[in-house]
C-alpha cells in the first residue's frame, strides 16, 4: 500500500519502528481521555498487533507523517464492504502539534481514500462532546452530527459523512485520485 498525501501530512502504513511511539501515546492519560482505541502496551504485544492489522481486511490503519516524523495515527475500522460503511478514528500523539490543522488534513486525506479509492458510501465516528478540538476538525471536514450517546466518561456525539456529501463539498482537485 502506497503513501497517501494531503496538503500538510502524508499517511503511511505503521511499521515496527513506530511501535515505541504508539505505545507511548497509548500510555498518555490526556491522549487516552480523548481517543478510544485498542493499542499495544509493549513491543512484543505491538508486533502481534501489527500482524493482526496487516491481515485484517476490515481495517485500514495508517501513521500520520509530518516533516518526516510520525505524529499520530488514523484508521478506518469495522469496514462493512457490502454496505460501504466504516468507522474513522484519529489521534495526534504529538501534543505540541495540536491546533495546527494537521488532524483536519489527515481526516480529509483519509476521506479521499475512503470515498474515491475504497468506494465506501459512509464514514462515521464517535467523539466526546467535551473534545472541542476534534469537533471543529470533523465539522470542517464535512461530518454532521447524527445522534448522541451517554457514557461514564461523558456525552458522545455520533457523526457521519456520506460519499455524496463529500463529493458535493470537495474541491475539484480533491476528486482526482
Amino acid at each position: 500500500m502506497s503513501n497517501l498525501r494531503g496538503e500538510k501530512v502524508s499517511l503511511r502504513p505503521i511499521q515496527s519502528h513506530d511501535l515505541p511511539q504508539i505505545i507511548l501515546w497509548g500510555s498518555d492519560e490526556e491522549i487516552s481521555l480523548l481517543a478510544d482505541g485498542d493499542y499495544p502496551q509493549s513491543i512484543a504485544e505491538g508486533e502481534e498487533w501489527l500482524r493482526d492489522i496487516a491481515g485484517d481486511r476490515y481495517r485500514k490503519y495508517f501513521g500520520i507523517i509530518f516533516e518526516n516524523q510520525l505524529i499520530g495515527d488514523i484508521e478506518l475500522d469495522h469496514i462493512a464492504w457490502r454496505s460501504g460503511d466504516a468507522e474513522l478514528r484519529i489521534r495526534i500523539g504529538r501534543k505540541d502539534l495540536w491546533n495546527r490543522g494537521l488532524g483536519t488534513d489527515a481526516v480529509e486525506t483519509m476521506l479521499k481514500y475512503a470515498f474515491l479509492r475504497l468506494n465506501l458510501r459512509r464514514v462515521y465516528l464517535r467523539v466526546y462532546a467535551h473534545n472541542r478540538r476534534a469537533l471543529r476538525c470533523y465539522s470542517k471536514s464535512g461530518f454532521c452530527k447524527e445522534g448522541k450517546l451517554a457514557s461514564p466518561f461523558g456525552k458522545i456525539f455520533l457523526m457521519r459523512i456520506t460519499r455524496s456529501e463529500y463529493l458535493a463539498s470537495a474541491a475539484p482537485s480533491t476528486t482526482a485520485v
